[in-house]
């Protein structure tokens, strides 16, 4: 009886062996083709131009995430040349939302990985780069008046900079609190003037207590956003806050066309307040942030928010990726004496 059973058991064993086993080269057993980047940008939809979203950087151009490696500086710049290779008549502004440098400190190494990410945005340059309240303090460094000219001719990025409410002190160079940039290409008539004022939300306090490095978010708004307005087609605010924030400045600046909310902590869905589109920059150093700008046949302007992730999927530009390998080296070398 017992060999019986075991006979059995065997036999049916190996029926459903039999059963779950797939001849090699059945279409079942063949893992699904994998996305292409081409296929990760999508199809030319007719966007007239392009916001491409960086933010919360934290001063690291490698990659971030050890169990799903992505972001850095060589895929944001892999990215970017993808995008202008495939999309010819899409013109496009890179704009840093914030937080772009490490916690501020006068440590060394603090101090030489933000010096290495002025320098790699000033050799890949972002068009506009607004401060959040932590950049705020590292941006005195960069601004002061002292040597000014000099260091600006060795870091350009210093010339993008925005900040409508961060404080500066009589020897910086406080930096302009909105800038406009002009945007032309096949599908814009004449061009586009987009405005960005830079603003960023107080460190986090006890009630009653006031950040001393930056104003009030919400009064700055107020008193900037009227002379912006004046100057541009479409007004875009650029603020490192979290959506809250966000959507109580869309509320109260019903002129503005786009606002970004760079401290979200979240990838949140696009809302509509009144005629303003409010949207949240990615989190951390992990995704491509893409706001496309359409234009209708009666002139309005029409927005689609995106994102992606910058996985190993995105082509890592060569010259990127050896300037952030060095500067880990660099790094690696400070940190443990090398």
């Amino acid at each position: 009886m017992f060999n019986r059973n075991v006979c059995s058991f065997v036999a049916l064993l190996l029926i459903l062996a039999g059963a779950l086993t797939v001849p090699t080269g059945s279409s079942m057993v063949q893992e699904p083709p994998k996305e292409t980047f081409d296929e990760r940008l999508g199809v030319d939809d007719g966007a007239a131009l392009a916001i491409l979203l960086i933010a919360n950087m934290r001063g690291n151009l490698s990659l971030c995430d050890c169990s799903f490696p992505r972001g850095g500086l060589a895929r944001r710049v892999g990215y970017l040349e993808g995008f202008r290779k495939k999309f010819p008549e899409t013109p496009i502004l890179e704009v840093d939302v914030g937080n772009l440098w490490y916690t501020p400190s006068n440590d060394r190494l603090v101090m030489l990985q933000n010096q290495l990410v002025a320098e790699a945005f000033s050799r890949w340059p972002v068009d506009v780069v607004n401060l959040s309240r932590s950049d705020a303090i590292y941006a005195r460094k960069l601004l002061a008046r002292d040597d000014l000219a000099q260091r600006t001719a060795q870091l350009p990025i210093i010339n993008n900079i925005i900040s409508a409410n961060a404080v500066f002190g009589p020897d910086t160079a406080a930096p302009r609190p909105y800038v406009i940039k002009e945007v032309s290409g096949p599908r814009i008539k004449d061009k586009v003037r987009i405005g960005f004022v830079g603003l960023a939300s107080p460190l986090k306090a006890q009630q009653g207590m006031r950040d001393a490095t930056v104003r009030n978010m919400f009064d700055s708004a107020r008193q900037v956003v009227p002379s912006a307005r004046k100057d541009c087609d479409i007004l875009v605010l650029v603020a490192h806050c979290e959506l809250e924030p966000a959507i109580r400045l869309a509320n109260e600046n019903p002129e503005v066309d786009l606002v970004i909310a760079g401290d979200a902590e979240g990838l949140l869905k696009p809302r509509l307040v009144d005629k303003t589109l409010v949207v949240s920059a990615a989190p951390g150093n992990i995704q491509q942030g893409d706001v496309r700008v359409y234009i209708e046949k009666n002139g309005k302007f029409r927005f689609k928010a995106l994102s992606t992730d910058l996985d190993g999927v995105v082509p890592s530009n060569p010259a990127a990726l050896e300037f952030s390998n060095n500067a880990r080296r660099q790094l690696d070398m400070m940190k443990f004496g090398q």
